[in-house]
């Protein structure tokens, strides 16, 4: 499964493809990444699909004022 770090800064960095969280954490430690999440493939994908939602909804807010 593949892992996602999120930095203090809102950077999201790939961390690969893992076994489990245990490993991606240890992976983001290496690699000197100051993760204040982590997150798996799935839920990176309902994120982005969520945020993609929001993003049309408001512009379709925003097109009839």
């Amino acid at each position: 499964m593949i892992y996602f770090a999120l930095n203090p800064d809102g950077l999201l960095c790939n961390l690969g493809d893992h076994g489990d969280f245990q490993a991606a954490d240890a992976t983001a430690s290496d690699l000197k990444i100051d993760a204040i999440w982590l997150l798996d493939e799935f839920e990176a994908q309902n994120w982005a699909s969520f945020i993609q939602e929001q993003i049309k909804e408001t512009r379709k807010a925003l097109a009839v004022l």
